[in-house]
């Protein structure tokens, strides 16, 4: 799932907040990592190439592997993992919501 600047679903970026929610699509054919990096480039608006290498900051296959899905008992409901990548502080919920913000 990509975020626009459109609210659809869960999925909202306020430009003026410099701040995006979204929810990733774990059914979608977009990954975890491209979710949180589509969003980051949406919000900065950049090319999704120029943002900074995100398995410079985590590790993204753990990090997919950490909340998607099980097959037994469905989606996660717990956790979340907060890291920085290029100027912004993302917050990865278990739930796959995602907060994007401007780190102060």
């Amino acid at each position: 799932m990509t975020a626009t600047p459109h609210d659809h679903g869960r999925s909202r970026i306020d430009r003026e907040r410099m701040t995006a929610f979204v929810s990733h699509d774990w059914n979608g054919n977009d990954s975890l990592t491209s979710t949180i990096v589509s969003t980051v480039a949406d919000l900065s608006e950049t090319d999704p190439t120029d943002v900074e290498r995100i398995y410079d900051r985590i590790d993204p296959e753990s990090l997919e592997t950490l909340f998607e899905p099980t097959g037994t008992t469905g989606s996660r409901n717990t956790g979340q993992v907060t890291f920085q990548l290029d100027a912004y502080t993302i917050t990865v919920h278990a739930t796959g919501d995602i907060v994007v913000a401007r780190a102060a």
